[in-house]
């Protein structure tokens, strides 16, 4: 049965009661009534680019809740990005509406450059790529206003970024990509091409780190401009470089290559990482989707600092926290819930994770998130690099650990059997269930008279679930991983799961696999209740 859904004007009490936890110092808490509000109104986005124009100076005159508005603007973008990129129709179809309805807000001059530029960086963060015609009109709205990236005193101008950011390139940078995510291509361009140049040492500390923009062109011109000027680097520049390099495609690790040499042709050499590792080291469960969030708490001085990596086929996205006190440390860590689901892990389980989704997120032809080179350079992380992991290696290294019960036939099929009870799975496998807009369909067209028999079709010949071997082996494989390398003093099922995903490989009849047997039937019920969340 569906969860009852928020009332209308729910949006509002949200957005205050985020903007009142801002305005004390707080951490917003991601409640249930956020979260269902998040799941079940996706339409939302346009009430809340709307009360973010609303309140938000200089048109409006509440800051706080303005940025209340904008941060629940950006979470429901996120979800509804998360769907198209599973390709449900819906949510493609509403981020198109959502972009064609700013430039008609644009257009009909209802909203500035500087409101676009606070709604952009909402998309931004969402991972959502911006439309060709706002792009352009971000650019021309920037003209008419003066507003230009790159205005005749863009010295006197980046004076100032600088001394907001505080000296740090990456925070420069993040300031950028937020205000500009609406602009051209060619503006970026131009930024990374004048940064390089620049006298000023934070200006090309900030140049080095365009090259891990998300656009190809921007990553190759600011790397043909910081060639020119690479005798001025700084030794943290340098060290920098080398951590990035295997982080960019393949044919485009030579740009670096020319960096790195001219920079050590000028007796520039490489500063030192910081060997101080995180205190603590925590690894969600892999949900459905393949997602994993990894979480870090490291010394910052007197202080303490948070940073968390998502990974889904790839690097998802990073964020690395400002140094906190022990106290607003525990509140970042509420508000970020999940918390009963994470382990505390060894460090070697995070490197070879890395590795392996940083080779996804390469092979792709992609960069990773930029906070990951910050977060490498809080807890020590320089050493990581594109490796893949065989699955099936690793789930051999699982086999010959198996306890002696889970050896013999008899051992097996009962753990196969008994796979739909294990205790430790409760939770973790509320979000294992297949997920396309293909299947929904199919699964709401069966009658609920034959939804048994459908059920068992998917684990059978070319059911949905069935041809997806391999990916549901992995899950597993990953899944025992992650509980072998756990920090408690219980035994986790990490080898009945080993056991499970051996099955599910060597071609086992999935319909005598109880855990098969659950994901199918949460595969009905979740799909044939998806059209209530929407």
């Amino acid at each position: 049965m569906a969860e009852a859904r928020s009332k209308p004007a729910d949006i509002d009490q949200h957005a205050r009661t985020i903007a009142k936890a801002v305005a004390q110092g707080r951490f917003p808490q991601l409640t249930p009534e956020v979260e269902e509000f998040l799941e079940t109104r996706p339409t939302d986005i346009f009430a809340a680019s709307e009360g973010v124009c609303r309140h938000m100076p200089p048109s409006g005159d509440d800051e706080a809740l303005g940025f209340g508005y904008l941060c629940l603007l950006q979470m429901l973008l996120e979800r509804v990005r998360y769907r198209a990129d599973r390709g449900f129709a819906e949510a493609i179809e509403l981020i198109a509406a959502f972009q064609a309805t700013l430039v008609a807000r644009v257009k009909a001059e209802e909203i500035d450059g500087t409101m676009l530029a606070y709604l952009g960086g909402a998309m931004q963060q969402a991972k959502i790529a911006v439309s060709a015609e706002l792009s352009v009109l971000s650019s021309d709205l920037d003209a008419e206003e003066g507003n230009a990236l790159l205005p005749a005193d863009v010295a006197l101008a980046l004076d100032g970024l600088i001394d907001a950011s505080g000296g740090d390139p990456f925070v420069l940078v993040g300031m950028f990509a937020e205000a500009g995510h609406v602009l051209l291509e060619e503006a970026k361009i131009a930024l990374a091409s004048y940064l390089a140049a620049d006298e000023r040492p934070e200006a090309r500390a900030a140049a080095v780190l365009f090259l891990l923009d998300p656009a190809v062109a921007v990553r190759r011109a600011a790397a043909l401009a910081l060639a020119q000027g690479a005798a001025l680097l700084s030794p943290e520049d340098l060290r920098r470089l080398i951590a990035m390099r295997k982080w960019r495609p393949e044919h485009e690790r030579a740009d670096v290559d020319i960096i790195i040499q001219k920079a050590r042709a000028a007796g520039i050499t490489c500063a030192a990482w910081d060997n101080n590792g995180p205190e603590i080291v925590q690894a969600s469960p892999i949900d459905g989707s393949g997602a994993q969030l990894l979480r870090f708490i490291s010394r910052a001085g007197r202080k303490k600092r948070m940073s968390s990596i998502l990974t889904r086929e790839g690097i998802a996205d990073a964020f690395c926290a400002a140094p906190q006190t022990r106290r607003e440390l525990g509140q970042a860590i509420e508000a970020a819930g999940a918390e009963a689901a994470m382990l505390e892990i060894e460090r070697s389980y995070v490197d070879r994770t890395l590795a392996h989704h940083l080779a996804d997120t390469v092979a792709r032809g992609e960069v990773p998130p930029l906070d990951l080179l910050e977060i490498a350079e809080a807890i020590g992380g320089g050493d990581w690099q594109p490796m893949r992991i065989d699955f099936r290696k690793a789930l051999d290294e699982l086999i010959a650990e198996l306890p002696a019960d889970l050896r013999d036939p008899e051992g097996i099929e009962s753990a196969l059997a008994d796979s739909d009870i294990l205790i430790e799975l409760e939770e973790i496998e509320q979000s294992w269930f297949e997920d396309s807009s293909e299947l929904q369909e199919k699964v709401q067209s069966v009658s609920r008279r034959v939804r048994e028999q459908f059920t068992t079709a998917l684990l059978q010949g070319n059911g949905a679930i069935a041809v997806h071997r391999d990916q549901w082996a992995e899950l597993f494989v990953r899944t025992a991983l992650w509980m072998r390398e756990a920090k408690v003093d219980e035994e986790l099922c990490w080898a009945d799961l080993a056991v499970v995903a051996r099955a599910v490989l060597e071609g086992h009849d999935l319909t005598r696999i109880g855990l098969m047997r659950n994901i199918a039937e949460r595969t009905v019920a979740a799909l044939s209740n998806e059209p209530d969340r929407w």
